[in-house]
C-alpha cells in the first residue's frame, strides 16, 4: 500500500485447499509483478522445493506468547499435531522461546497508523458513519496510536529493525551446529507451530488480541494457517485454576464459553523465516500427508 511502508502489505490468499494457495502464489509471481511495482523484491516462485521422509525437519512449538495464553481447543490442537509429529521418523519437535511479544505489538500498534489514525478518521468522517467498536478501539483507545514527530518515526523504524534483528539471532540459536567448511547453520528450526489466535472465531466486537498474527507481519515472516479440528464442548472445558499472566490474558479468558464456540473450527499456522514460502507450503504438505491434516471432515 503506497505510503504504508513501516508496516509491509500483502496479500493473503483464501482457499479451501492448500493446493489453492500455491495455485495463487504461483500464479502471481509468474507475472513477475516486479515490473510493474519496483518495491517488490525479483523473486520468481521455486516450485521444485520437496520435503520427503529423507529430509530432517526441526518444528518449533510456540505453546502460548507469554502476553496471552489460548483457549483450550487451540492448545488441544498444539498437543494432537505435536503427539503425531512426534512418531515421525524424521521430524523433531522442540518448544519455541518467545522473544519479547509484548514489545512487538508496541513497536507494530506504534507503526500501523504514524498520522494518528488522521487519515482513516478524515475518511469515516466523509462517508457520514458512526465508528466501529474495533476502529474505535485500535485507533482512538490505542495508547500507542500517535501522530509520529519525524524523530519519532524513525525511532520506531529503529526499534522494529532492532528487533528483528533479535528475533533472526533466536532463531539461528537454535541450530545444532555449524558446518566447519560452508559455515552454514545446521539443525535449525525450520518452522515455527503456533497458534493463530487466542481463540477461535470469535464473537462480534472482541477480537482485541492479535498478537498471534502481528508478530509476524513485524518480523515479515511467511505464515500458513490451516484446519485442524473442532471445538469440543464436552472435551476444551475452561480451566478454571489458570491465573492469568497479563491483563489482556485475564480478558481473554473472560471470553471463553465451551458451548458458546462448540463446533467451531480450530486451526493452527505455520510460520517460516523472511522468502520462505515455498518451504512453509512444502513442509505443511508433508505434515499433512503422515499425520493426516485435519483431524475432523470439513464441508
Amino acid at each position: 500500500m503506497p505510503g504504508a511502508d513501516p508496516i509491509t502489505t500483502v496479500i493473503g490468499p483464501l482457499s479451501t485447499s492448500l493446493e489453492g494457495v500455491k495455485l495463487f502464489m504461483q500464479t502471481i509471481l509468474d507475472a513477475k509483478p516486479w515490473l510493474q511495482e519496483p518495491a517488490l523484491m525479483p523473486l520468481a516462485w521455486n516450485s521444485s522445493f520437496h520435503i520427503s521422509p529423507t529430509t530432517r525437519l526441526k518444528i518449533g512449538v510456540l505453546w502460548h506468547d507469554n502476553v496471552v495464553k489460548p483457549h483450550p481447543p487451540i492448545t488441544r490442537a498444539l498437543l494432537s499435531v505435536v503427539s503425531r509429529l512426534e512418531k515421525v521418523a524424521n521430524v523433531t519437535i522442540v518448544d519455541w522461546k518467545p522473544h519479547l511479544h509484548d514489545e512487538a505489538w508496541a513497536i507494530i500498534s506504534s507503526l500501523y497508523y504514524t498520522d494518528g489514525g488522521d487519515e482513516d478518521a478524515a475518511i469515516m468522517a466523509a462517508s457520514g458513519e458512526p465508528w466501529r467498536p474495533l476502529t474505535k478501539w485500535i485507533i482512538k483507545e490505542n495508547p500507542c496510536v500517535k501522530k509520529l514527530s519525524m524523530q519519532e518515526f524513525f525511532y520506531w523504524q529503529e526499534e522494529r529493525e532492532a528487533y528483528r534483528q533479535e528475533y533472526a539471532k533466536v532463531w539461528n540459536e537454535t541450530a545444532a551446529g555449524q558446518n566447519t567448511a560452508t559455515g552454514e547453520l545446521e539443525g535449525i528450526v525450520d518452522a515455527i507451530l503456533c497458534p493463530v489466535g487466542p481463540g477461535v472465531a470469535p464473537l462480534h466486537n472482541t477480537a482485541k488480541y492479535w498478537g498471534y498474527t502481528s508478530q509476524w507481519n513485524l518480523l515479515d515472516y511467511p505464515a500458513l494457517v490451516f484446519p485442524v479440528d473442532k471445538v469440543d464442548a464436552e472435551v476444551d472445558i475452561a480451566e478454571k485454576a489458570y491465573k492469568p499472566m497479563t491483563d489482556i490474558d485475564k480478558e481473554n479468558w473472560k471470553l471463553y464459553d465451551p458451548e458458546t464456540f462448540s463446533g467451531l473450527p480450530v486451526s493452527l499456522q505455520l510460520v517460516g523465516r523472511r522468502f520462505e514460502d515455498e518451504k512453509i507450503i512444502a513442509i505443511l504438505e508433508y505434515v499433512k500427508q503422515q499425520i493426516g491434516l485435519p483431524f475432523v471432515s470439513f464441508p
